[in-house]
């Protein structure tokens, strides 16, 4: 089996396709790598499989594929398909594979962290304890606890499920929103409820937002949305940035009224004049949620090892089915 890998050269392709990543491919795969330092264009790729492969193993910056022509796979070393694939390519016949499962684990793990750092006062005490002679009996900051309080999830996808496993043993509530009906049985021995995005917002002590992005999901929490957070609660978005209308959140922590942990922006990096940089009820951080660092040779090697069950005829482990990736984020 034909492979080409469309990833450039560098440190991000050494990441998931570590030294012992190229001896599986290579031992398994007639493999070609793009040996540039530049992602292959939509026209450099299709320039590039009329010399017959049957497979290309992609990552963060992928072409768009579309019409997979003569492809059998399209492995894909990501999470989200939804800007390589659409329709035409499905099809073609192509089978699909992608890390969005791994992914959505140490996502939820990093939103998490965000969430108990944030409630924690962690990142802001860390710093006091450095900058001055500072003590808990100073009282200048609160510390509020996750057992038993309300979590507001909005988009119940796989990243969201992941979380709402992790969130079990702190005896949270759940109130749930998703445009698809959710079975919340499925969700384990957590107290759930789906409902309106109104009451989510309204009535949870957290709030996080998972929804892919989409047309229809693209500025979906704005001014009236913020307008409608409790006092005192946390809001986070480790989704996408475009999701939220972003000087609508501006203007509301401006009031004070809640905080926020943000991990994605509507515009990426982060401009160094951006208002965010300096409210204080905000914690940034750099599109860091998941996946952590130490998976990629793990990501790559388990990707691989669904090509080989490919080649083999044997059933995947990661594939990703037509209907889940027209939902998957798509960012172009």
């Amino acid at each position: 089996m034909k492979v080409l890998v469309t990833m450039k050269k560098g440190p991000v392709r050494d990441g998931f396709i570590s030294a012992d990543n190229v001896k599986l491919l290579r031992e398994n795969f007639d493999v070609v790598f793009n040996e540039t330092r530049e992602e292959m264009t939509e026209e450099g790729l299709s320039a590039a499989l009329r010399d017959g492969y049957d497979a290309v193993l992609t990552g963060w910056g992928s072409p768009f594929i579309g019409d997979a022509g003569g492809l059998r796979l399209i492995a894909h070393t990501g999470g989200s398909v939804g800007d390589i694939v659409d329709e035409r390519t499905y099809g073609s016949g192509v089978k699909v594979i992608s890390a969005n499962r791994i992914y959505a684990e140490s996502t939820a793990e990093g939103v998490l962290a965000y969430i108990l750092s944030a409630l924690r006062n962690i990142p802001r005490e860390t710093s006091l304890m450095r900058e001055s002679y500072y003590w808990k009996e100073d009282g200048l900051l609160d510390s509020v606890g996750l057992i038993g309080k309300t979590v507001g999830v909005i988009g119940v996808g796989a990243v969201a499920k992941n979380l709402i496993r992790l969130l079990t043993p702190f005896r949270v509530k759940l109130l749930l929103y998703d445009d698809y009906e959710i079975d919340t049985r499925s969700l384990g021995p957590v107290e759930a409820e789906q409902t309106t995005l109104g009451r989510v917002l309204s009535e949870s002590d957290v709030v996080t937002v998972h929804a892919a992005l989409t047309d229809k999901t693209r500025g979906m929490i704005g001014k009236e949305e913020f307008s409608q957070i409790r006092d005192g609660a946390l809001f986070v978005n480790a989704s996408r940035g475009p999701i939220i209308d972003e000087q609508a959140l501006i203007e509301s922590l401006k009031a004070g009224r809640f905080r926020a942990f943000l991990d994605v922006y509507e515009r990426e990096p982060l401009p160094a004049e951006s208002e965010l940089r300096r409210l204080p009820n905000v914690l940034l951080m750099p599109h860091r949620a998941g996946p952590a660092n130490d998976l990629y040779p793990a990501i790559g090697r388990e990707i691989i090892l669904d090509m080989i069950r490919f080649r083999d005829g044997e059933e995947l482990k990661y594939e990703i089915r037509r209907d889940d990736a027209l939902r998957m984020t798509r960012n172009r």
